[in-house]
């Protein structure tokens, strides 16, 4: 992610960090990002040189005013003054990945060859919830009908294989290096 989208998350963060409704500033934060995701003519609107950043804040004002926090508005008239309100999505981004640290979430991907039951899906939340010292466990799931058994273990970018084909792969580097 580049650089401006982490500075401007952690800003936000700092202002949410301050306040006794923290979890609201991520709401809001997701609601006019969703919007400006999935509304080209909204995002036009925004994005568009020829109007002025004055007429841009006002009807970010009146349009989100009465669905999210007051210094979120200000957030997003700032990121319009400094051009800055193309990042949004990565800002957004970011925001989460900050927010989950701050209330020590821990967000992980079970990746099995066929749906896990709750009581399974449970398991792994509390072992890893334990191995990351965590407070709260997120668990995504997805189903990989190539795995032959077992789960993979997704952290962001980090991947602990489980599964039997891990293994079988494993075994079979041995075997042709050994």
């Amino acid at each position: 992610m580049p650089l401006v989208e982490q500075r401007y998350a952690q800003a936000l963060i700092d202002i949410a960090a301050k306040s006794p409704e923290f979890d609201e500033f991520g709401e809001g934060l997701k609601i006019i990002a969703d919007v400006y995701n999935s509304d080209e003519d909204f995002r036009y609107f925004l994005l568009n040189p020829k109007i002025t950043v004055g007429v841009k804040q006002d009807v970010v004002k009146n349009v989100f005013g009465p669905k999210v926090k007051i210094e979120l508005i200000n957030y997003i008239s700032l990121l319009l003054a400094k051009g800055r309100i193309k990042f949004l999505p990565g800002i957004f981004y970011e925001y989460m990945v900050y927010a989950d640290k701050f209330k020590n979430t821990l967000n992980i991907t079970i990746i099995s060859a066929s749906p896990l039951l709750d009581a399974q899906i449970n398991l792994i939340k509390e072992k890893y919830k334990k191995l990351y010292t965590s407070t709260r466990v997120v668990a995504n799931t997805e189903i990989d009908k190539n795995l032959l058994g077992g789960v993979k273990i997704r952290i962001g970018d980090k991947v602990t294989d489980g599964s039997v084909k891990g293994r079988l792969d494993e075994m079979r580097k041995l075997l042709i290096t050994g």
